[in-house]
């Protein structure tokens, strides 16, 4: 596949793998290792994912600014090592501050990568789909992420710290090969008049903010992401604790509890593969897809098997519902974000793609303590039907953002 590509593009793929790979190892048992090891309550729990989502919220626009004045590649770079240091402080140190300063270096990481790397491939392969190259990407991800989860999975069961550490050492060898291998062609500064690094951020904030007010199309997008903000963080957090205490998880074999959630990961993967090779061979056939019919139907699907998965009691039935919903944020994510790419120009790519990113962030924030004290006060199911409504509005808003478009 790589030696068909262009070198940007290959060098995009390989790192969407490796990527996945080290953050599905580090993560695919986190939220087991919080509750077993580091020992969290359901608060606590939710807590640790909101100063992750509050440091990506801080984090993000200054880090799209550095991207778009200086160099998309060398964000990359930073956040790839930034994810491996924040990775071995959680793994390392099992202690509840530790593990939210944690969030605080991997959740800086992740705004420096976060749309860095898209305009970096959208300006390096102008002349690609957008739709497609990052469908495949996704894709690319998602096998990375199959072949990280079994690995967490094993190494788990042997001592919950291992993978995330290992994950964390993945990352950091990553972000070096990287150095040597990532090329940066056709970027161009947003500003080709420096007056320093302060007036420059608040020159290139005032251009993105003048930029997204005359885009109305843009403006319902960054709402519709808002929305999934909402929605994300109690399903994130929440769906771990109500399969352990709302449903008796069997054991057949050596399929403990431990081992059955990196097979619900991988299954959710393997889903995730299939359904994006399914719409890139549609794509390929009909030259297009409907971005608001896909963008519509799965934030439906989403809220109704979020719902579905709430109320069940039976493992199997909420499985079932568990992986749907999670294969509808899966087909929705690179759509949506190829869809904004359209929307975008191109100077200020990474600055927009960061905006979103901040707002999915500031929508997790919100989100999280209010689904988190829902749980805590109610029950963890009331916690999750909570979060399924919060991404309601996003229903009204495609339509008004596909009248442009379709």
């Amino acid at each position: 596949m790589f030696a068909k590509n262009s070198k940007a593009y290959s060098v995009y793929l390989l790192f969407r793998f490796v990527c996945s790979l080290a953050v599905s190892m580090s993560t695919v048992l986190s939220i087991v290792y919080h509750l077993e090891v580091v020992q969290l309550d359901a608060f606590q729990l939710v807590l640790v994912g909101t100063v992750l989502e509050t440091s990506c919220f801080l984090f993000e626009m200054p880090t799209g600014v550095v991207a778009d004045l200086y160099s998309r590649r060398r964000s990359v770079l930073i956040g790839m090592f930034l994810y491996g240091l924040g990775f071995l402080m959680e793994g390392a140190l099992p202690w509840f501050a530790p593990v939210l300063l944690a969030q605080v270096v991997w959740g800086c990481g992740d705004t420096f990568i976060t749309g860095a790397l898209e305009a970096w491939i959208a300006s390096e392969e102008e002349d690609k789909p957008i739709d497609k190259v990052f469908l495949r990407g996704s894709q690319m991800g998602q096998i990375g992420g199959v072949l990280g989860v079994v690995l967490g999975t094993l190494l788990g069961n042997i001592n919950l710290q291992m993978p995330i550490i290992l994950g964390g050492s993945l990352c950091l060898l990553l972000g070096l090969v990287m150095v040597r291998i990532m090329p940066e062609t056709n970027f161009s500064p947003a500003i080709e008049e420096r007056q320093g690094l302060l007036k420059d951020f608040v020159c290139l904030f005032k251009l993105n903010l003048g930029f997204v007010k005359g885009a109305p199309v843009l403006l319902a997008l960054l709402a519709i992401t808002l929305c999934g903000g909402l929605a994300s963080e109690g399903f994130d957090r929440l769906s771990t604790a109500h399969f352990l205490d709302d449903t008796v998880i069997p054991v057949i074999g050596p399929l403990n509890s431990v081992t059955w959630f990196g097979v619900i990961s991988l299954i959710g993967s393997g889903l995730g593969i299939l359904a994006s090779q399914l719409l890139i061979a549609r794509m390929e056939k009909k030259g297009t897809v409907s971005r608001t019919s896909v963008v519509m139907s799965t934030s439906a699907g989403y809220i109704l098997c979020l719902v579905l998965f709430a109320v069940g009691r039976s493992f199997w039935f909420m499985l079932l519902v568990f992986l749907l919903a999670g294969l509808m944020r899966t087909i929705k994510e690179p759509v949506l974000a190829a869809w904004m790419n359209d929307q975008v120009d191109e100077k200020m790519r990474a600055t927009v793609f960061s905006t979103s990113g901040q707002l999915d962030s500031f929508g997790q924030i919100i989100g999280g303590p209010i689904v988190g004290l829902v749980a805590q006060q109610v029950s963890i199911p009331w916690g999750l039907v909570c979060t399924a409504f919060l991404l309601l509005p996003a229903l009204f808003l495609v339509p008004v953002a596909g009248k442009k478009l379709d």
